[in-house]
């Protein structure tokens, strides 16, 4: 027994001994350097509320507003279908001498114009989701291409005149919906003059043919583009459930 007092005393001894080498190698250990400050910032990233927690970017980066589209842009978007082939009696892109007129009324007719439609032309030309912003960009991308430019504040010409008669005669008076609306915002340049071989709302004989080749056809060529209309009818933000709301509000109309 005395013996194995003295051994585990021994080894008790030894111990301590140890400890205290290792304190001494270690500078004091953690107590002496303090708290780990990485060890910290982990500990109250994981106990943070959850309202704190973000995915996918920071706050600057959610808030930030999205990001004026261009003219260019803008211009392959929603108005090429008419402008490029000068339907409906749009002013064809590049064209001086149809711009120069319109010019010389200042930009802010043309811009007036632009958001509250024009004859043929629909408010906003069927980009209803573009800022007034990238409209103006819109409206310089082509005074740019025809070579002119108009002068803010210029506005010589009088106002514009509500829709003309033909033109609003076009609109149909009755149904209402979504396919109504999308029609009007993006289909009715094209669809309510006839313009570039648009088969024209109400017209029975140039629409039964395309009837007959059945809804999935006539939305292949809605959604891909047909002849000289452009993918979507330029109506870039419409899901495929609005495009066949259109379609469908006009085979309804012309039956």
């Amino acid at each position: 027994m005395t013996t194995f007092v003295g051994i585990l005393a021994a080894l008790v001894v030894i111990a301590f001994a140890f400890y205290f080498i290792a304190r001494g190698v270690t500078g004091g250990g953690e107590e002496a350097n303090g708290p780990d400050p990485r060890m910290e910032a982990k500990i109250l990233e994981n106990i943070a509320p959850v309202e704190n927690i973000r995915v996918g970017g920071s706050a600057a980066q959610d808030a930030a507003p999205r990001a004026a589209r261009s003219g260019s842009d803008v211009y392959a978007a929603a108005c090429i279908a008419c402008h490029a082939a000068g339907a409906a009696g749009a002013p064809k892109t590049g064209d001086q001498a149809a711009w120069a007129p319109r010019a010389a009324q200042g930009m802010d007719t043309l811009m007036s114009h632009t958001l509250n439609g024009l004859n043929a032309m629909p408010p906003k030309g069927t980009c209803a989701d573009c800022s007034e912003e990238e409209l103006r960009n819109a409206v310089q991308h082509l005074l740019k291409e025809a070579g002119v430019e108009a002068k803010g504040g210029q506005a010589a010409a009088p106002a514009a005149a509500p829709a003309a008669p033909e033109a609003a005669a076009a609109q149909p008076a009755a149904a209402s919906g979504k396919g109504k609306e999308i029609y009007q915002a993006s289909c009715f340049a094209c669809h309510g003059t006839g313009a570039a071989g648009a088969p024209k709302l109400g017209d029975q004989a140039a629409w039964a043919p395309r009837i007959d080749k059945g809804m999935d056809t006539l939305m292949q060529h809605t959604l891909n583009g047909f002849n000289a209309m452009p993918p979507k009818g330029t109506c870039m933000a419409c899901s495929d459930d609005d495009l066949k709301a259109a379609v469908e509000y006009m085979i309804a109309e012309s039956k």
